[in-house]
């Protein structure tokens, strides 16, 4: 039976990928995906040690540079790769419930895996999900469920474990896990059993960090992004899932990279090195958790629901896009709505040692990882395997208890079952806009209009629209379109679309150019003030934001900008004037009338920022994270 399992397994995800070739999915890489390749690229062109320390993971670049060194740069054959990967969780997970419970629950478990729609996605994503799940589950295969542990099995583990931490760093809070339960399983043998899987880890990390320290002169574990993401999942403004904070523009990481680099410079008036800006931004999200504790309180429950909540929460490539593409995501029906509350329902059903089983610290570790950070579909992934033994364990547990006529002994995993299934399927508003495709469709049709595909980029802006008519970047988009391309409209498009784009240096390059063509409109000025604002040239965005305003008197987004201009410059006087014209002009400034409140409260003008925040409030529909503020400002007025 398994191998009719791991067949179906191979079948459908080899099925998916092959369907992706004509798809927007398998057209267009977005975002980390975009950044693993180039970087892979660079790799296999330039040299395997690189010039900077590690701000993105990086195990996925160089194992898609291993590929495509010998496979050519095809993402195909990363396709049928993680594909074989998904495939092999699903045997890795049938051996490990054959070992800890029986062959059915293994046989069960794997079959929730071959049919669970997220697995399927990520196999066919170029994002580091995939191999994360293949060695971690390899790993816990190794660890688990044998009479005798060998030496060799410990290293191999510890091994498999250090090439996870240098995809993703979860798995070293397991690995520190470990220690106690060795302790607890075996005294006699606990500092062999450390020694071997920690040397394992070492083996595998060491590589990473004596390289970093080489090229920057500073010790760190993979990269030296991990204060910056924990500063994303606490502060003010957080909301538990991944959501860039606000003098970001854009989540490309080569441009996320240097705009916290430089928020942290102005901040400290300094300039940091990699590692000082992690940790600054380690410090930062630390003095929100210490100063506000309430709302962190609140913070963390909202990230206890979207870790148990159905919805896959993306940070990337949605996987409600991809399933508009594809009648494979629709028709694998097993997902997190089933496997989380049966699962939770089977660990309630379980023996007293399968209740304290290393399997539940290893959950228990992750789950403590996106509680640190932020809740992500990619983040909780890891668990999916342990969900789906223990609720294959329940499936079996309900089918004896039936069979037997042991009908009370579900009482206790029935209430945890219907208790658990609250918060895994009840969708609150952030959580619904999740679901939505709106801006995944508008950001593949950016990609097609960059690249001079205009009939695939006007379906897609439809596509967007239908979701929101009112979401305008697509309807400007399509209207960009509909007017076609003339010689001196052409540059002002690249101009636009590279400032979407986040490609500052092009952009400004290019309005500057539609300026001398021609187009004096104040939009364009004001996007080219934009641009070099974006790019730390604030004199030179000064006095484009000028040329905005003398053109248009009235021009809201214009006095904005300068007012943030000020501000950088340390004329807060003159910022708070530009802010108030801003407002002045367009009394609904959402912007504005959040930034004037942060910076009222940054000066202890609590009236003047709940009074901003508010209006904002009335305006956004009781947005939770103004409402946090509000609260947290009340409560220190007198």
């Amino acid at each position: 039976m398994i191998l009719l399992v791991l067949f179906a397994a191979s079948a459908l995800r080899l099925t998916y990928v092959m369907w992706l070739k004509n798809t927007p999915v398998g057209e267009k890489m977005l975002i980390d995906s975009a950044y693993y390749h180039r970087e892979a690229l660079r790799l296999v062109s330039e040299g395997w040690v690189g010039d900077q320390v590690f701000f993105m993971n990086p195990f996925y670049s160089y194992f898609l540079a291993v590929i495509y060194t010998y496979l050519g740069p095809s993402w195909q054959w990363i396709w049928i790769i993680q594909s074989a990967m998904g495939t092999m969780i699903c045997y890795f997970t049938y051996v490990l419930g054959g070992r800890l419970w029986n062959k059915r629950v293994g046989l069960i478990a794997a079959a929730f895996l071959a049919l669970y729609g997220a697995l399927i996605f990520y196999d066919g994503a170029l994002l580091t999900a995939s191999p994360i799940l293949f060695l971690n589950t390899w790993a816990l295969m190794l660890l688990f469920g044998r009479k005798r542990l060998h030496w060799t099995s410990l290293i191999g583990a510890g091994i498999l474990l250090g090439l996870s931490a240098t995809a993703r760093p979860f798995s070293i809070i397991f690995a520190l896990a470990m220690v106690p339960i060795f302790f607890r399983a075996n005294r006699a043998k606990f500092v062999k059993n450390v020694i071997f899987l920690w040397g394992g880890i070492f083996l595998a990390v060491m590589p990473v960090i004596m390289r970093n320290y080489a090229i920057g002169g500073e010790w760190g574990l993979t990269t030296s992004s991990a204060g910056m993401n924990f500063y994303v999942g606490n502060h003010p403004g957080a909301t538990g899932i991944y959501a860039q904070v606000d003098f970001l523009s854009t989540a490309e990481p080569d441009r996320e990279r240097e705009e916290f680099m430089r928020e942290a410079d102005r901040r400290c008036q300094c300039e940091l090195t990699p590692g000082e800006a992690s940790r600054y931004w380690f410090g930062q999200g630390l003095t929100f958790i210490i100063e506000f504790p309430q709302e962190y309180g609140r913070l963390l429950l909202r990230k206890a629901y979207f870790f148990l909540n159905q919805v896959e929460s993306q940070n990337n490539l949605s996987f409600y896009f991809a399933r508009d593409f594809s009648p494979i995501l629709r028709w694998a029906f097993v997902g997190w709505w089933l496997v989380c509350p049966l699962g939770i329902a089977g660990w309630f059903a379980s023996s007293r040692a399968l209740k304290r089983s290393p399997l539940v610290i290893y959950f228990l570790c992750y789950w403590l990882g996106c509680m640190m950070f932020f809740v992500s579909s990619e983040y909780r992934l890891p668990v999916v395997p342990v969900l789906a033994l223990y609720g294959a364990h329940m499936v079996l547990f309900v089918w004896q208890a039936v069979r037997k006529g042991r009908l009370v002994s579900l009482s206790r995993p029935f209430i945890a079952l219907v208790l658990i299934a609250i918060p895994v399927i009840y969708k609150d508003t952030l959580a619904q806009k999740l679901t939505l495709r709106r801006v995944d469709y508008y950001n593949f049709a950016a990609l097609y209009e960059r690249d001079g595909n205009m009939e695939q980029a006007a379906n897609l802006y439809h596509k967007s629209l239908e979701i929101d008519p009112y979401f305008q970047p697509a309807r400007a988009g399509l209207e960009r379109i509909k007017k076609g391309v003339k010689p001196t409209v052409k540059v002002l498009n690249q101009a636009r679309i590279a400032l979407q784009r986040a490609e500052y240096d092009e952009a400004s390059s290019k309005f500057k150019e539609a300026i001398r063509r021609g187009h004096n409109e104040p939009e364009t000025y004001n996007n080219w003030g934009l641009s070099l604002y974006k790019m730390g040239q604030m004199q030179a965005a000064e006095q484009a934001f000028e040329n905005a305003l003398k053109i248009r008197p009235g021009y809201d987004k214009a006095a904005f900008n300068m007012a943030l201009v000020k501000r950088a410059q340390g004329t807060s006087d003159a910022a708070y004037t530009y802010i108030n014209q801003a407002l002045l002009y367009n009394p609904t400034y959402r912007q504005a009338l959040y930034k004037r409140g942060e910076w009222a409260a940054e000066k202890g003008n609590y009236i003047q920022a709940v009074s901003d925040w508010q209006k904002l409030s009335e305006l956004v529909g009781g947005d939770e994270r103004l409402r946090a503020k509000i609260d947290s400002l009340n409560e220190v007025m007198p």
